[in-house]
């Protein structure tokens, strides 16, 4: 490790086009971080700031996919709805796929953006929704009275993942980083917490966690609907071992409960800040 420069940075890229930039003392770490225009990623290690796309924001690349992943997890949930089972998946995963690229574009084309962020995360929560809701109508069409629990949980999924959703936004715009994912900055998380968010979920915990996130409503609405072509591809593997696919729907389960602990944590972290911010209020205004 050099110690010869006095000062370093730390670059931290978040995935949907933002980029934090650390200049942190060799000797003190305990600087604040400092938001950065995102930009195109560097090739080295020489300044992040590149000129800004002249297109209107709206129509940025990134937004346009942003706006289809949309319009794909509407159309994958008319599917369901219609007994297209295979379609409404196939669809789904489409709008899924979509959600890989618009990062990588957003800093290839140097169209990163706030709103863009928010479109982005807008566009998870709607996909997933849709899904619950989904599996959610295929179960009800069982009329089983043994899938009323899992039914309210469906539900209470869908409910605290936008929840989380406004903590964490809410969170980020009182946040001195400009990022939600800056959860610990000023107090200390928990080692199973961080163990999640540790290198921007890439890490063993995090990996579970995010497969969990997606998988489960997938999962759900498969074994829900059971109603594929054992020929449709890609399903084919999966239809033909139910073993394999029981097991893959139960491991993504374990990381759906991974999340639901995180987004928990997460809500009640911002309503103690609430609750911290009032009563500091309180004070002042009695003193």
């Amino acid at each position: 490790m050099s110690t010869t420069s006095p000062r370093r940075r730390y670059k931290r890229d978040y995935g949907e086009g933002h980029v934090v930039d650390d200049s942190s003392n060799a000797d003190d770490r305990t600087d604040r971080e400092t938001f950065v225009e995102p930009s195109h990623p560097p090739q080295d290690d020489a300044d992040l700031v590149t000129s800004e796309s002249s297109w209107p924001i709206v129509l940025y690349i990134p937004n346009l996919m942003g706006y289809l992943r949309i319009i794909l997890s509407v159309y994958g949930l008319v599917s369901a709805i219609q007994q297209q089972a295979s379609v409404a998946l196939n669809t789904w995963i489409a709008a899924s796929l979509l959600d890989l690229f618009d990062g990588m574009a957003a800093r290839r084309l140097n169209q990163c953006s706030k709103f863009g962020v928010l479109l982005d995360i807008l566009a998870d929560n709607i996909l997933r929704t849709l899904i619950w809701i989904a599996a959610i109508i295929e179960s009800l069409k069982q009329d089983d009275e043994r899938l009323i629990p899992k039914v309210c949980c469906f539900t209470a999924l869908i409910c605290l993942e936008w929840i989380t959703m406004v903590c964490s936004q809410c969170n980020q715009a009182n946040s001195e980083s400009g990022h939600w994912k800056d959860f610990q900055r000023g107090r200390k998380a928990p080692f199973w917490i961080e163990a999640v968010f540790k290198n921007n979920f890439r890490s063993p915990f995090g990996t579970i966690a995010i497969f969990g996130l997606f998988i489960a409503p997938f999962g759900s609405y498969f074994w829900a609907a059971d109603r594929l072509s054992k020929t449709t591809w890609p399903w084919k593997v999966l239809l033909e071992s139910e073993y394999a696919a029981l097991l893959l729907i139960r491991c993504a389960y374990v990381g759906r409960l991974l999340c639901v602990v995180v987004e928990c944590w997460l809500c009640l972290e911002y309503i103690r800040g609430l609750i911290h911010h009032d009563t500091l209020q309180r004070r002042q205004k009695r003193s």
